[in-house]
């Protein structure tokens, strides 16, 4: 019995040396990945022509760098806008990458808005990739101006009600309650006209 338990001890040795290893080189590939990220956001940007310590600030205080990144180039290289512009309105919302897209998206596929209106309802959309769909789509079918169509856009993406159509959800109406009875008051079993007499007690 002695011989056999220590035939099986290097395996378990072995097995307890893997577990330990194993996630320790998870964590490794992880961070190597986050690092990747951190350094193509500065590279990227840099590129861009975006002051070193500008791109510092805005990298190391990103939770995604490579969705900042990501919003910058877009923006940068299918519109007009600057990069530095473009940074600062990546920087203020939660969605960058959707920003960019719908930044470009207006740009692209329609004429005559500002550059700099585009990017701050884009920016100001809580959904910026229906706002750009909306513009669009508005903007083609009904042959009309970017600006008008970009503020009844932003209206409607900043309504939570938009998002039910009217009559998909009807309201849910409270059951009629029944009526409230009220009992009638009962006749109490003594009356003051008809006391009730009470015999003496016996003498001792």
């Amino acid at each position: 019995m002695r011989m056999l338990f220590r035939s099986f001890a290097p395996s378990w040795a072995t097995l307890l040396l893997l577990t330990v290893a194993i996630p320790s080189k998870s964590l490794a590939v992880e961070s190597n990945a986050f690092d990747y990220d951190f350094r193509t956001c500065g590279e990227e940007l840099a590129r861009a022509g975006i002051p070193d310590a500008v791109i510092s600030e805005a990298c190391s205080g990103s939770l995604y760098p490579r969705e900042l990144t990501t919003c910058v180039l877009t923006i940068y290289r299918q519109t007009d806008i600057s990069p530095e512009a473009a940074l600062s309105s990546c920087r203020q919302v939660r969605r960058p990458r959707e920003l960019g897209n719908c930044v470009a998206n207006i740009s692209l596929n329609t004429t005559g808005g500002s550059p700099g209106a585009i990017l701050d309802n884009c920016r100001r959309s809580l959904l910026p990739n229906r706002f750009g769909e909306c513009v669009v789509g508005l903007v083609r079918s009904l042959n009309a101006a970017v600006a008008p169509v970009m503020a009844n856009c932003i209206d409607g993406s900043d309504r939570p009600q938009d998002f039910y159509p009217p009559g998909a959800y009807p309201l849910q109406e409270a059951p009629p309650q029944p009526p409230l009875i009220v009992p009638a008051p009962t006749t109490p079993l003594l009356t003051p006209s008809d006391p009730t007499t009470v015999p003496p007690l016996p003498n001792p």
